[in-house]
Order: structure tokens, then sequence, then C-alpha cells
């Protein structure tokens, strides 16, 4: 088999051999023009959101403690979805109640201020399952999916951590060389959970969906903190889940088959690495990747900046943010709009 490509280049291989998937082209251009007015009104690229809701601020981490506090979530940020009808895993901290991904944060974060030092692999490392059950308590009957497969996974990244990178996940940042890529390539071999593959038509993919979005998580936490971000953040693909792709859907930007659009309205469980779930997901990369070109050309032609600031302006992760959002603020209309739903550790 040859080696594996890299997200991008698996998501256009995907693409053109996709049989349950495929990405109508006019769709990409008008949703293009909506994302360039983001772009122009300043409405992308604001990731105050995440720094005043997600970062624990108010906890006075230290920089070193906050890049292993990033790690830690990101590593168990995955499979929040909740079968229709029943109650989210659900989390009220302080004032504010949250929901899925959020709720996690918040269990974190409360715990932290509770006293447990959830930044510190050789803590959380070492925390049983009715230790987690407590700490990431909901107030609903729902606890997150794959919860065992979580307390799995601290203990194996808090291994790692601490018979590699002396348990400071900063080690790892500083031999990838502050370098996006190069940490995302790191965080994949290094850490089973974030190995992000499939095979596909004979083929090993990857999508990375999570090790990317730990990326951008610490690329935005250095900057928020005064430091240089990562060099080549702008590489990066957009984040691979099931809510960017329903969003795609809804715009008419990916097409799916009679077939899979049945299988989805029957909420089919498909199994991560099948031919559909690969397709669904791949799909989305080069549909995104079609989307940031048509927008920088919809820029050019509106004469707003020159091509260095196209591409700083909208990129791959912008877009993604923008459609991730787009979905949090349409949560409503689009429970019309049929998901794929997966259980696995990987998004």
């Amino acid at each position: 088999m040859s080696s594996t490509l890299s997200p991008r280049a698996s998501g256009l291989f995907v693409c053109q051999k996709a049989k349950n998937v495929s990405i109508d082209d006019a769709a990409v251009q008008k949703l293009s023009y909506i994302l360039a007015d983001a772009v122009q009104e300043g409405r992308l690229g604001n990731d105050t959101f995440k720094y005043n809701s997600v970062f624990p601020m108010q906890l006075n981490l230290t920089t070193k403690q906050l890049i292993n506090w990033t790690f830690l979530v990101d590593a168990i940020n995955f499979n929040f979805w909740t079968p229709d009808g029943l109650p989210k895993f659900t989390v009220t901290y302080g004032t504010t109640t949250r929901v899925g991904y959020l709720g996690m944060v918040a269990a974190v974060n409360r715990a932290m201020a509770e006293g447990k030092p959830m930044y510190d692999a050789t803590f959380y490392g070492k925390l049983s399952l009715q230790d987690l059950l407590q700490i990431f308590r909901s107030d609903t009957a729902s606890q997150m999916p794959l919860f065992e497969e979580r307390v799995r996974i601290l203990g194996e990244i808090a291994s790692k951590l601490e018979e590699k990178y002396d348990g400071c996940f900063e080690n790892v940042v500083k031999e990838a060389k502050d370098d996006a890529l190069s940490l995302v390539r790191i965080v994949a071999r290094e850490f089973p959970c974030f190995r992000d593959e499939a095979v596909y038509e004979g083929q090993r993919i990857s999508l990375y969906k999570r090790a990317q979005i730990l990326a951008a998580d610490l690329d935005l936490l250095f900057k928020v903190k005064g430091l240089p971000g990562l060099a080549n953040i702008d590489q990066l693909t957009m984040f691979a889940d099931y809510r960017v792709p329903q969003v795609l859907l809804s715009f008419g930007v990916l097409q799916y088959s009679s077939t899979l659009m049945d299988q989805l309205r029957k909420e089919h469980l498909f199994p991560n690495g099948s031919e559909e779930e690969v397709e669904m997901r791949a799909c989305s990369i080069e549909a995104v990747e079609r989307l940031v070109q048509s927008c920088r050309r919809v820029l050019k032609e509106r004469c707003w900046g020159k091509q260095e600031e196209l591409e700083r302006a909208i990129t791959s992760v912008k877009a993604d943010f923008f459609l991730w959002d787009y979905r949090v603020k349409h949560a409503r209309q689009l429970t019309s709009v049929p998901y794929h739903r997966t259980r696995c550790i990987y998004y």
C-alpha cells in the first residue's frame, strides 16, 4: 500500500472516486458570496467566543498549564451526538449551562475550580472511572457517549506525555518547531487516539480532524497570550466531523445519493472507516477547499485586498469556523437536515 495521503490530498482523492457523495460547484459559488460578505463585514476570524467561553482564563493558569489543558480537552473532544428524543449531556458551571462539547469543557473547568489540576498529566492519568464520572457529572441522565474510551484515552495520553515529553505538551510543540503541519504529524504518530485514518479504494488516507483542531486551538491560545502563532496554520484543512457536512448539505454544496439520504433519515449508524462515512467527511474537505478558492475569487473581483491579504483573510480553518458557527446559530432550522452518525473516538 502506498504512503498515507495528507487530509487535503485525501479529500481530493476520495472526491474523484466517490460513489455516494458529490460536490455541486454552483452551490459552492453561491455559498462563497455569503462567505465573502462575512469577510468584508469583519465577521470571519472573530475568535472571542472561544477565548471567552472555552479557555479557562479566569483560573489564572500559566501558559504551560493552558497548553496542557488544550491538549487534554482536544484529546477527549469527540462524539457528543445524542439519539433523537434523548436528553443531551449537560453541565452547569457558574451561571452558564452548556451541552455536548462545551459541556465537557465546562466540566473540566469546573473540576479545576474545585481544586483538581486537570492540566496535569500525572493527575488525570491516574483518575479512576468513578473519579471521572464525578468530574463529568451531567445535569441530565445522559453521560457523554463512549465514556470508558475517554477514560482509556486519558491514561494513554498521560503515559506518553510522562514517558517521552516530561509530562508537558509544550515539549511536543517544541519538537514540532512551532509548525502546525509538523505538530499534526507528530500528534497523529505519537498519540493513537488522534490517528484519524482509513483505507479507501486501496489507498490509506488521513482526515486528522482532532489533530488539526488541536493545532488551531493552540495557535489561537498563543495569539491571545501575545505570543507568535504556529507556522503553516493556514495550510490546515477544515475539520471533518458530522456537523459541518450537515451545513454543507443544507446549502446544497454536498449532494448525497438517494440511498445515502434514506440511510441518514433512518439514523443509520455508519461504521468508522466505512465507504459512505469516509466519502461524507473527505468530500467535505474538498468542498471547503473549493469554497475558499471561490471566495478568494469573489473578493478579488470586488477589489478587496491583494493576494496575500486574501490568503490571510480566508483559509479553510476560518471557513470551518464560519460553517460550525452557522450550525450553532441555526440549529433549530437545521433539524430537518440529516447528519451522519458514527460512534468513534476521532470526531
